[in-house]
């Protein structure tokens, strides 16, 4: 029996590494940036370098916006490995721009920056930033006519610096053409996962969420704010307890008279409580909990949708639809068929 040449294995595995393209990526960090704005994108990048399924692999630089080293808005100090300059001549595939806290007042406040991205856009394949980064790019002229999506924090000031952009006010992120603008924070992580899984395929995608202990896949289109997030936010208390029992009870009757009698109030007046607190009727937000319980389970469980539909509180599927097309504008089977099941798949 032939014994195989370990020498030879190993310059074989070797050969197959070489035959992996390399695609640089360059995240343009600004001080005052949140830390989770660059180095998430950097970890997720990095981590499907690693990856044994990956199909390309990622060489990140940190590009700092001036001179010395790079401080994140908590005090966090790096050494970046570029400095943006009129000779920082490299062939990146994709650029990402971290917000920061300071919000840039015009396109005055980088001219570097701006002069660097101007000159460099039409040669990079994909050019990306979260947070108020989005500022960024719209003082470069790169955004005008798309569509972007910015933290909502800072959707008026955008909006009026920035007319000539279209703000998508309740995304995660966007993507238009070769541009694609996330609200900051974890959506920036969510957003260079959709890259990887373009990038590398599903099975790398999947692998990263798993090292980063991501958990779920949450497409651009979902709104920048839970539902879940917004009940726990409640501050008047008879109204929080009841929400919180609905979280707890989707299947029971939450209709207003219902969720009135548990809170010894009259309809008209938790009505009244209800809107001045969350800004939208009772029964919007409990159509819009629902939706948000049935989107978690449609991306994360392979349970047919009649039984999400109940398990819910929507009591049928035709009700679940309705609901599903005024939030996603996409029925569930093809709300689930077009973010996958990564539970299904893992």
């Amino acid at each position: 029996m032939a014994i195989a040449d370990p020498q030879s294995s190993h310059s074989s595995h070797d050969d197959n590494e070489a035959n992996i393209p390399t695609l640089r990526v360059g995240i343009v960090v600004i001080n005052g940036s949140n830390a989770i704005d660059f180095m998430g994108p950097s970890d997720a990048f990095n981590e499907a370098s690693k990856s044994k399924t990956t199909s390309v692999r990622y060489k990140v630089d940190l590009i700092g916006a001036a001179p010395g080293p790079i401080v994140g808005s908590s005090g966090i100090r790096m050494l970046p490995d570029k400095i943006i300059s009129p000779d920082l001549d490299i062939a990146y595939d994709t650029i990402l721009v971290a917000g920061t806290q300071s919000l840039p007042q015009s396109g005055n406040d980088f001219p570097l920056l701006i002069d660097w991205l101007t000159r460099y856009a039409p040669s990079v394949r994909r050019i990306c930033a979260t947070c108020a980064g989005t500022f960024v790019l719209a003082s470069a002229g790169l955004l005008d006519g798309r569509r972007v999506a910015t933290h909502h924090e800072h959707t008026q000031q955008f909006s009026t610096m920035f007319p000539q952009v279209r703000v998508e006010s309740d995304r995660l992120f966007v993507r238009d053409g070769a541009y694609y603008t996330a609200v900051g924070g974890m959506a920036g992580i969510d957003l260079c996962l959709y890259l990887i899984e373009n990038d590398c395929g599903q099975a790398t995608f999947l692998e990263v969420a798993r090292m980063l202990v991501v958990f779920l896949r949450r497409p651009g289109t979902l709104p920048q704010i839970s539902e879940f997030l917004k009940a726990q936010s409640i501050r008047n208390t008879q109204i929080s307890q009841v929400m919180d029992w609905a979280l707890d009870n989707l299947t029971a009757d939450l209709s207003v008279e219902a969720l009135a009698k548990r809170a010894a109030m009259s309809p008209r007046n938790f009505s009244r409580a209800f809107m001045e607190e969350m800004m939208t009727t009772p029964a919007r937000f409990v159509e819009n909990i629902r939706v948000e319980a049935a989107r978690i389970l449609l991306e994360t469980t392979p349970l047919p949708i009649q039984q999400i539909a109940h398990r819910v509180g929507f009591g049928s599927p035709a009700n679940m639809r309705r609901a599903f097309i005024r939030a996603f504008q996409a029925p569930p089977a093809e709300y689930r068929n077009s973010v996958g099941c990564a539970m299904a798949h893992s």
